[in-house]
């Protein structure tokens, strides 16, 4: 953890393009809640379970305001052209929510890519500085083909694993808590036996995360050994070839080889498991809160409306998908991280003068 908030303190000098980033996100999950929570007024509505509001309600903040005023202009529709062009009000006022949520969407990407970009800049830089005032023992006790592994592969893994997922981490957790206090609002009781549920699911995603991290490490190491094996054979070719020592190397490398696709299969076989996983969890998780909710709204004495749990399910249906997103970022940034370890001991060498 210590590793990855050193990463995000390379961000400070983006702090603006952060927030543009935070805010335009935050706008994009409202305008996506709003249409969700349309339907419950629709349904209602339109199915004659809710009583029409022929009157304009005092028009304030709060929510109650809001649906009230909502429920009236829905109800003059209905009063002037009949329910199917309420229906086709709505269906036009869903589309134009949803647009408006992925055009800030991308507004939020679009300067994501700043950061990003600029951060793996100012990372790459600081190490080639680096590289230039640590004395010359540094480079006599270590493989130089480690060192370009460093420079190299362990920031491009950064760059993907890690700069690729943040915008993630601080996005979905917005979304998963703004859906989930959407979700209180609307059942309590419903909303308290899914927070029972979710813990279990983030358990077992954290275990596999913690494994990988530590297959990560070991192949990133094996590709340092990799890149070093390859530097001495070409500056040693000319002895090589002298002492016919082709076969031996060539059987050497294929061993380190071997070791580190190994390695590598089983680093991305356990990386792909976590958006199948996480994805088969959250559906496990829905199909045992429709049972629930389900049984609540059947009782002889109903605790939510019919129209409210469809709205319910519609919207807790919206959490897998940030969930799903978050564990597989989780999963790269573990990868990431391993990477991050390698860098700093350059970054943290000791400059011996």
């Amino acid at each position: 953890m210590k590793k990855f908030i050193r990463i995000i303190k390379y961000v400070k000098p983006y702090s603006g393009y952060a927030a543009l980033n935070i805010i335009f996100n935050i706008v994009s999950i409202v305008f996506s809640l709003v249409s969700l929570t349309m339907v419950v007024p629709f349904l209602g509505l339109l199915f004659g379970t809710v009583e029409m509001v022929h009157k304009a309600p005092p028009l304030t903040l709060s929510t109650k305001s809001i649906v009230e005023n909502f429920y009236f202009v829905i109800t003059q529709i209905i009063d002037k052209y009949g329910r199917v062009d309420a229906l086709i009000f709505i269906c036009v006022l869903v589309v134009i929510l949803f647009f408006l949520k992925n055009l800030f969407r991308y507004m939020g990407l679009f300067f994501m890519a700043n950061i990003r970009n600029g951060v793996i800049r100012d990372m790459r830089q600081e190490i080639y500085h680096k590289l230039l005032i640590l004395p010359l023992s540094y480079y006599r006790e270590r493989k130089k083909g480690d060192i370009m592994a460093r420079i190299t592969n362990d920031v491009h893994e950064v760059e993907w694993a890690i700069m690729n997922s943040i915008e993630i981490v601080f996005r979905e957790p917005i979304t998963i808590i703004t859906y989930l206090v959407t979700l209180t609002m609307m059942s309590y009781s419903l909303t308290l036996f899914v927070l029972i549920l979710l813990p279990v699911t983030g358990i077992i995603i954290g275990r596999i995360a913690k494994s990988l991290r530590k297959k990560s490490v070991k192949a990133q190491n094996k590709l340092g050994e990799l890149m070093s094996l390859i530097e001495e054979t070409i500056s040693g070719l000319r002895i090589i070839k002298s002492f016919n020592a082709i076969e031996f190397l060539n059987t050497k490398f294929k061993k380190h080889n071997d070791i580190y696709t190994r390695m590598m299969l089983g680093m991305y076989r356990r990386g792909d498991l976590s958006s199948p996983l996480s994805e088969f969890l959250g559906t496990v998780v829905m199909v045992i809160v429709m049972w629930f909710g389900g049984r609540m709204v059947l009782s002889n004495n109903p605790i939510i409306s019919a129209e409210v749990f469809i709205a319910y399910i519609v919207i807790f249906s919206q959490l897998i998908t940030p969930a799903k997103s978050f564990s597989t970022a989780f999963y790269s940034i573990q990868r990431g991280i391993a990477s991050a370890s390698r860098i700093f001991e350059i970054l943290d060498a000791e400059e011996v003068i």
